[in-house]
């Protein structure tokens, strides 16, 4: 599923990616044993350009994980 947590990981693309990440938001708020998957893409979404003309221009929504995230042992 995807997950929106961060704005800044582009791993969702619309409504219910948000819908997703409340879900897990309220679920660590309220100390619910909980486990969440999503996929990962170190290019992630992309961006949309239109033209003046109407062509639509895609640019990757590049992200760096490690950032983000730690490895469990």
């Amino acid at each position: 599923m995807e997950i929106a947590l961060i704005s800044d990981i582009p791993t969702y693309s619309g409504g219910l990616g948000v819908l997703a990440g409340d879900t897990v938001r309220t679920a660590a708020d309220l100390n619910i044993p909980f486990i969440a998957v999503t996929q990962i893409s170190r290019k992630g979404y992309f961006k949309q350009i239109i033209e003046e003309d109407g062509t639509q221009i895609e640019q990757p929504a590049t992200w760096d994980p490690e950032k983000y995230m730690s490895l469990l042992p």
